[in-house]
């Protein structure tokens, strides 16, 4: 049992209790029954104490970790310690502060090692809403240690650390049902350090990473966290295998009631001043962007990522002196995928709960997860607005194609437009030779294909149609 999935049950527990506005040891022995009804009754894993006006809380993990791992490996986690106050409205002060270590060990295959050496949190809990409607901490002194074997080449080990970080969430009820929450992250001081594994003619090479900091923000609508705390209490009653399988009916309906579990999870962030240090040189990002969108389990499936670089160095020699004035400093890529049916495609999963245990699904059922997934049998995957951009220059893209698995090819449009052409022309007239020559060929063809509007090139790309495609209304290829 891991630390978030104990904290991650704690909300869930604080809906079954009793509001006591003060302390008492009837609470007390109240709030201990309600954490071991999800918890478990083992010995030492839940403990309630009155502390003056609050209530102390102990969870410790070991019981629960021997039990998960009684068929290999080992696990720790230390005790973690919160203050409970009963606010007497149905709501509930949580607070932490204390120094974690945790350590997971899987016999050839990973070593993981954590440390915080301090993490402190504070928040309100709603019984209502079964979530915090406001929670803030900040952790200092995080460090990572992982050490993954993998089957015929030498362990590898990844240094990571932080030398802080901070977060703040705030949660309501949804105007669509279940929970809206939103949540900022901070982190600075970030490093990673690790050596690659020797290869046939390739020595191992140590790799250096710093990031001077990454922020975050993000929301998720629609949350459904009793269905959450549910699936996770179902997994610490259920340790091992054997009882998993005994009790599959149970799960089948905890997650067949919590669809779609969230209608909506959105972020958005950066980092900033990446640098990289290898055996080749160094390499840096002034910053590094992302952003991505996932719809749950809905009809209206949807994903979406996006990335930006801006400020690219590269080691000195990796690019010839000739391209250098036109090294891209901002690139941005932002494509997403909808049209598919993620809550069809989920309950057709779910009905695998119903095969004895051992049986695989028939051939029929590939098919049918297919139709379900893709109701229409395409999707339609959007490469949205982004450009490449460097002195003087800029390439602009965006389009649209539908693709499925019964169509020879994908069909649809993109507009490509580019200004600044004088600055990779006179790039290129500097570059040797043989490269010179087959560039400024394709260059000029490209221009030929192109219609000016104002100072840019634009090319209009259609293929719609199957079998056909034109640039600008001029047809490549046969069918239009």
């Amino acid at each position: 049992m891991t630390k978030t999935a104990i904290l991650a049950v704690l909300p869930l527990i604080f809906t079954g209790s009793m509001a006591f506005a003060e302390a008492t040891d009837d609470g007390a022995a109240h709030l201990t029954e309600v954490f071991q009804t999800y918890l478990g009754t083992a010995d030492g894993v839940v403990s309630v104490e009155v502390d003056g006006d609050d209530y102390t809380l102990t969870l410790d993990a070991a019981p629960l970790i021997a039990k998960a791992t009684a068929s290999g490996g080992t696990a720790n986690l230390t005790p973690l310690v919160m203050t409970l106050t009963d606010n007497g409205d149905g709501t509930w002060g949580v607070s932490q502060d204390q120094a974690v270590t945790m350590a997971f060990a899987a016999p050839g295959s990973a070593d993981i090692k954590e440390e915080i050496a301090s993490l402190k949190t504070q928040g309100v809990f709603d019984e209502s809403l079964m979530s915090f409607t406001t929670a803030k901490g900040a952790m200092t002194g995080v460090k990572v240690t992982q050490t993954l074997t993998t089957e015929g080449q030498p362990p590898m080990t990844v240094d990571m650390a932080m030398d802080g970080g901070t977060f703040e969430m705030t949660g309501a009820a949804g105007a669509a049902g279940g929970v809206d929450q939103t949540i900022a992250v901070t982190m600075t001081g970030l490093t990673e350090s690790f050596t690659t594994p020797a290869a046939e003619g390739v020595p191992s090479m140590p790799i250096s990473l710093t990031a001077e900091s990454l922020s975050e923000t993000g929301k998720i609508d629609g949350l459904r966290p009793d269905a959450l705390y549910q699936t996770l209490a179902w997994f610490v009653a259920h340790p091992d295998e054997a009882s998993m399988t005994a009790d599959r009916a149970s799960m089948k309906t905890i997650l067949s009631e919590g669809l779609p579990f969230f209608s909506l999870i959105s972020a958005t962030g950066s980092v900033k001043n990446v640098a990289a240090t290898t055996p080749m040189g160094n390499v840096g990002m002034a910053e590094l962007g992302f952003g991505v969108d996932v719809n749950g389990a809905v009809k209206d499936g949807k994903f979406r990522e996006a990335i930006t670089v801006t400020g690219l160095t590269l080691p000195e020699g990796v690019i010839p002196a000739w391209a250098a004035p036109i090294l891209p400093q901002k690139v941005s890529l932002d494509f997403q995928v909808t049209g598919y049916d993620a809550e069809a495609a989920a309950k057709l999963a779910l009905t695998l709960f119903d095969l004895p245990p051992g049986t695989k699904p028939d051939a029929a059922f590939e098919a049918s997860m297919m139709k379900a997934l893709l109701p229409n049998s395409t999707v339609t995957i959007g490469l949205n607005p982004g450009a490449i951009s460097g002195d003087g220059y800029e390439l602009t893209y965006e389009g649209s194609m539908i693709a499925g698995p019964d169509m020879p090819v994908p069909t649809g449009k993109a507009t490509i437009t580019l200004t600044g052409l004088d600055k990779l022309q006179a790039a290129l007239a500097a570059a040797p030779d043989d490269i010179k020559g087959q560039a400024m060929m394709g260059v000029g063809m490209a221009q030929g294909m192109a219609k000016q509007e104002g100072d840019k090139l634009v090319w209009e790309i259609d293929a719609s149609t199957p079998g056909s495609l034109s640039v600008n209304g001029t047809p490549m290829m046969g069918g239009n």
